[in-house]
């Protein structure tokens, strides 16, 4: 699939996620708060990188709230030129600071470089087996190659989830897609 044809996926990807009706997305992201609260039952990990939700992304609040209430350390990106990250604590109240692609992080978060139990990524695009779609800067491609040890996982609305994704040798692959399922 050629560059052209993942742009217009994106395009294709966004305009489905913008027209979909606010009831629909509440109860979809209530659905993936609870099967992510499983995954964290279940593996009980206590580093949890977790991205802090655009507009029209899955809402992640509450999996952070969950993630603080059982004492783990929450760590969000912030996003930095040329594909890069650097990766921050997240308090409760922290003040955030907003960046480029109109990402946020905590202004004065410090710098976390230790190892990650569970990511949970973002993407626009998922295949059932694990293949992602980001928004196209590489970032958690760049991110993902080092985190051999932690649990890669993605929360996607269904129409998020396709057949068949473009696949480059550089693109590493997610643990487990949760689909969302309406209550």
């Amino acid at each position: 699939m050629s560059d052209l044809d993942k742009k217009r996926l994106r395009q294709q990807v966004l305009k489905q996620r913008a027209k979909l009706d606010s009831q629909a997305r509440l109860g979809f992201d209530q659905n993936l708060y609870e099967q992510c609260c499983q995954i964290i039952k279940a593996q009980n990990p206590k580093r949890v990188h977790i991205y802090l939700s655009l507009e029209g992304e899955v809402n992640t609040q509450k999996i952070i709230e969950y993630c603080w209430q059982n004492e783990m350390t929450v760590v969000v990106p912030e996003t930095l030129k040329r594909g890069q990250l650097r990766h921050r604590l997240l308090e409760a109240g922290a003040e955030m600071e907003y960046g480029s692609l109109n990402c946020r992080w905590p202004k004065n978060g410090a710098e976390y470089l230790g190892p990650y139990d569970l990511i949970i990524c973002p993407g626009l695009a998922f295949t059932a087996l694990g293949a992602r779609l980001g928004y196209g800067g590489g970032y958690y491609d760049r991110f993902l190659q080092n985190q051999k040890e932690a649990l890669k996982i993605a929360l996607a609305y269904p129409f998020q989830v396709l057949t068949d994704l473009p696949k480059e040798k550089h693109d590493i692959m997610l643990d487990r897609i949760l689909v969302a399922k309406q209550n």
